[in-house]
């Protein structure tokens, strides 16, 4: 087997490196004869600094443990989900089997009921639980460039002082509903590692181990099912300068059978449910029905924009500028702009070289820019928007994993080119430090662009200061925050931009009603359902709008559609068809819906004195005094309780 001159051979010092001592193996698991040196442990010197770099990551995203929840895909994950606030046993059972904001990971949602129950449901715990994992990631990182890089300690530590640091991942740990992310990521590095153990010890424990921790991370999040893949691109680098064809062999590939029959069953599960599916009945849903795929799929310009997408991870890998929560499309997205055509110049560019160098590599130089583009384009192919998921075109997060293979190259790649000179080594170290500096300072900063989704929007419209979603996630922070007119401000906005968001309506129509302009208000709900009659959040706040107006029947028929869109959200909308049973005189029917209710929330005055009302014209004189007893001691300034009470006592 042929030398690694960048790890032997060497007459300069070299900063934190040992000399590679275990045997090497081949893709079958078998030892490759090599003459043994005698190695080094890793020093107490290593550890120190990747100590240092730890509390470096740990201190820049302490700075967002006061963060709130931001309202993008948090309300489905956490803060408006009852079976996550709630985890009863009952509840989790259910996000077991739930598809959630088109996803299917009951791992990351049985994680995040363990936030809630253990530590209540503020935003700190789920964003501390996020820190700790991306934390470990990082030593995981670390473990495998110094394995992969013949345990050479300089690479092992910038490359996961790096990774850890980079802006572009605070995305994937300070947003709470990316538990998926940072979880998933952990078991997947944890097998890359075990992976490793097995083809140096042939032990098919270790293998056993690589597979259960494979199942685990695609329970954390489907992308996990290129692992099969980064296996063989393991066998590739590890094999050294062996002829490829080894990698065909049965003995490479029967053992990733398994891994690739569990990868098609994941695959075909998330195929599914971001179509709108629920697996063919196998699985639940607790939000509304929704489709994330685009209508063309295969369309020739979206080959154009996942290679824009493809050449931007790589410009913000080393230029991590103009970070935001999100990248719109075009505004006509069928009119391609100029410089989305430089995305597929470099998409050709950089993978044909790439595979130039697999066909012809014969040094270490070569196949490591083999496997790391490989392990980037590998883990981040399925989200490049070849098939457009969704209205972005790339998100941040997606680079969470796959910057790892980029980050390996660059740093192995210069400890090659310069190991031969120290002074050479110490300038990269001297490069590498100082971007490791800015990364710090950037992550900083874009930690606290995440405070709240006031911050999060406005970040972003700095950017694309006409694109409707922001202006309407920002609307409907201030509208949830009561300041109307400055909600209104966002959403007309939108609409003047030409929007064609059902919700920039529906918030329109909130904001009119809270400045009790009920007409209006209709309208706007009125405008909202015919661009989308799926929404059942639509339905009820026009039913409520019609209580208010009392239009009870057209109420009582709108709270019935959202509850068909939703059963899930029961919770929110009984006690409020509850009351349009009460207005209509349908008391039993509304004893039904407020008994379910309380079932849930006990506690609940405003329900507890309906529900003693129904039963006073029911005929249940002592249930209706025990509801309306419990109402006023719950809430002692509850006037018509007060008032109602005292006329069942007087009259008793």
């Amino acid at each position: 087997m042929a030398k690694h001159k960048s790890t032997r051979q060497r007459s300069v010092q070299r900063p934190f490196t040992t000399q590679h001592s275990e045997q090497p193996v081949s893709a079958t698991g078998k030892p490759i004869q090599s003459n043994p040196k005698s190695a080094e442990r890793p020093g107490y010197t290593m550890y120190l600094w990747l100590g240092l770099a730890l509390l470096a990551i740990f201190v820049i995203y302490a700075l967002g443990f006061k963060n709130d929840f931001v309202d993008w895909d948090d309300s489905e994950y956490v803060f408006g989900n009852p079976y996550v606030l709630e985890p009863t046993a009952a509840h989790v059972q259910t996000l077991l089997k739930s598809v959630v904001a088109l996803n299917f990971h009951p791992l990351t949602m049985a994680s995040l009921a363990a936030n809630s129950a253990f530590f209540g449901p503020g935003a700190t715990s789920f964003i501390v639980t996020n820190t700790l994992l991306h934390l470990l990631n990082t030593v995981l990182v670390f473990f495998f460039a110094y394995q992969l890089s013949h345990r050479n300690q300089w690479v092992g530590l910038f490359v996961a002082a790096l990774w850890g640091l980079h802006p572009m991942h605070v995305e994937s740990v300070i947003w709470v509903s990316e538990r998926k992310d940072v979880l998933y990521t952990f078991f997947f590095l944890s097998a890359c590692l075990t992976y490793l153990r097995y083809r140096k010890t042939g032990a098919f424990s270790w293998l056993t181990v690589t597979f259960l921790l494979f199942i685990l991370s695609c329970l954390s999040k489907a992308m996990a099912v290129v692992l099969p893949f980064v296996l063989l691109l393991i066998d590739y680098w590890e094999t050294g300068n062996q002829d490829v064809k080894n990698l065909l062999k049965p003995a490479v590939l029967l053992p990733k059978l398994p891994f690739l029959l569990v990868a098609v069953l994941v695959g075909l599960v998330a195929t599914n449910v971001q179509a709108g599916g629920d697996f063919h009945g196998w699985l639940a849903r607790i939000a509304e029905k929704k489709d994330a795929v685009g209508q063309e799929p295969f369309a020739a310009r979206w080959f154009v924009y996942g290679s824009y997408g493809f050449m931007m991870y790589l410009v913000k890998l080393v230029a991590p500028f103009r970070l935001a929560a999100f990248y719109p499309y075009p505004e006509n997205v069928k009119n391609i702009e100029p410089q989305h055509w430089l995305g597929p110049i470099v998409f050709l560019l950089v993978t044909g070289f790439a595979v130039w160098q697999f066909v012809t590599a014969k040094t270490e130089r070569q196949r490591l820019l083999v496997f790391g583009m490989g392990f980037f384009l590998i883990t981040i192919l399925l989200v490049l928007q070849f098939m457009t998921v969704g209205a972005a075109i790339m998100a941040d997060r997606y680079s969470y994993l796959s910057y790892f293979g980029l980050i390996f190259l660059i740093v192995y790649g210069l400890y090659l080119l310069t190991g031969q000179s120290a002074s050479a080594l110490r300038l990269s170290t001297m490069g590498l430090s100082g971007f490791a500096v800015l990364c710090f300072y950037l992550t900083a900063r874009q930690v606290r662009v995440w405070k709240n989704t006031e911050t999060l929007w406005l970040n972003a419209l700095q950017f694309y200061p006409e694109n409707d979603q922001m202006h309407e996630g920002l609307g409907d922070y201030y509208g949830k925050n009561n300041r109307i007119d400055e909600a209104m401000q966002q959403f007309q906005a939108a609409v003047q931009n030409g929007s064609s968001r059902y919700h920039c309506f529906e918030g329109l129509g909130n904001a009119y009603g809270l400045k009790n302009d009920f007409p209006k208000a209709l309208e706007m709900y009125d405008q909202a359902i015919r661009m989308d009659s799926t929404k059942s959040d639509v339905y009820y706040n026009r039913g409520l709008t019609y209580n208010k107006v009392n239009r009870f029947p057209e109420a009582l028929r709108d709270f019935n559609r959202a509850l068909q869109l939703v059963p899930g959200k029961d919770t929110t909308v009984l006690p409020a068809r509850g009351f349009t049973y009460l207005q209509l005189k349908q008391y039993k029917e509304s004893l039904a819906d407020y008994d379910r209710f309380l079932r849930v929330k006990p506690n609940d005055p405003t329900a507890l004195h309906n529900r003693g009302v129904d039963r006073f014209y029911l005929g249940d004189r002592a249930g209706a005094l025990a509801d309306i007893r419990r109402a006023v001691a719950l809430k002692p300034d509850y006037e018509e309780a007060k008032n109602n009470l005292r006329q069942l006592e007087q009259a008793q």
